[in-house]
């Protein structure tokens, strides 16, 4: 099995102002089915030069949108069994296609299935922006019932990270402070990293005894009130309701969902599809009860109307044409204006 992350963002802002109703998320699904079914261009360069294409694969219940990056440069070698290398067997034309999944829920969430190596979430909105015109600002989710969370953590980890000169037991009290202190007197620059873990191995009862442990250990440590000098907190356990892998950030008070998947369905293109349609639609059913007692209810119906259809380029091509055509209406005002000028001189003349 693989371990791949679930994020969650939420749209806050369409192009400058503040989205009070639902992003129109069907529409945009359509858009790029239309576009895709009609032959049309969809992949986007951004700034950096990193290229981007999207699809729809499906609308209901919720839109599930794929990112893709496309890369046809630095690609990886495949080695045969005795270990020799060769290039990936690409057909010519073909690209290396690295994916995240992105389904839209209710009250202008996006849920984001990630892997190690796909689009990161803010590429979506480079992608909308520069295909559709679209400028969303995505914030993150943050858990405002972290108390509740850490409760049901079955924690397996717990980990942090501080900048040298800051290493003091000062920060904590207790166990916490010997370790800062004893840090500081082994480095004063670079970052010191510590992590707890319960460990593969050991029975049962050991496992329990040492999260118990680390769980007090974590309470010591958020009561000490100096979390935020820290750079990097993080607790990482079982969530003891829906069985799913989490990781909980102690500094900005959000989580990442884990689960586990099966790395041969991920390999295959319909089946990966498949799959994460499944696990964003349960994500979105197990999240439905924090979500309405965390954000705000969304009311009204989605203006369809913001999302134009896609044309080949994307809006880059359409705002150059526009740049070009006013640029000839331009120069053509100056000729006639140039003309009109001859003219008037002539029949001074005359």
């Amino acid at each position: 099995m693989a371990r791949r992350s679930v994020q969650f963002w939420r749209i806050e802002q369409l192009n400058g102002d503040e989205l009070s109703r639902p992003f129109p998320a069907r529409r945009l699904a359509e858009v790029l089915k239309k576009a895709q079914d009609s032959g049309v261009n969809r992949h986007f360069t951004s700034a950096d030069g990193t290229v981007l294409l999207a699809q729809a694969v499906a609308s209901s219940p919720l839109p599930v949108l794929l990112l893709d990056r496309v890369r046809d440069t630095n690609l990886p070698s495949v080695g045969d069994a005795l270990g020799r290398r060769k290039p990936l067997p690409l057909a010519p034309g073909d690209h290396l296609l690295e994916t995240t999944y992105f389904a839209f829920l209710k009250r202008n969430v996006i849920a984001v299935l990630t892997s190690g190596n796909g689009p990161r979430a803010s590429r979506m909105g480079e992608y909308l922006e520069g295909m559709l015109g679209l400028e969303p600002s995505l914030v993150p989710v943050v858990r405002e019932d972290i108390e509740e969370v850490l409760t049901r953590l079955e924690v397996s980890r717990f980990e942090f990270a501080l900048p040298a000169e800051r290493l003091s037991g000062k920060l904590m009290e207790g166990e916490w402070a010997d370790v800062l202190d004893s840090a500081s007197r082994l480095m004063n620059e670079g970052t010191f990293r510590i992590s707890l873990s319960v460990g593969r191995s050991g029975k049962a009862e050991d496992k329990q005894r040492i999260r118990d442990r680390i769980q007090q250990l974590i309470d010591l440590f958020r009561r000490a009130g100096s979390v935020e000098h820290f750079d990097y907190v993080v607790a990482e356990g079982k969530d003891s309701l829906t069985g799913d892998r989490e990781v909980v950030d102690l500094l900005k008070e959000r989580f990442i969902s884990h689960i586990e998947v099966d790395p041969d369905v991920f390999n295959d293109p319909q089946k990966s599809t498949i799959e994460a349609i499944v696990i964003l639609n349960r994500q979105a059913r197990d999240n439905e009860a924090f979500f309405a007692k965390t954000l705000p209810d969304i009311k009204g119906s989605a203006d369809s109307a913001l999302v134009p259809d896609i044309v080949a380029g994307g809006m880059a091509t359409v705002r150059a044409a526009m740049a070009a055509a006013v640029e000839s209406a331009d120069k053509a005002g100056q000729a006639s204006e140039e003309n009109q000028g001859g003219a008037d001189h002539e029949l001074v003349r005359g």
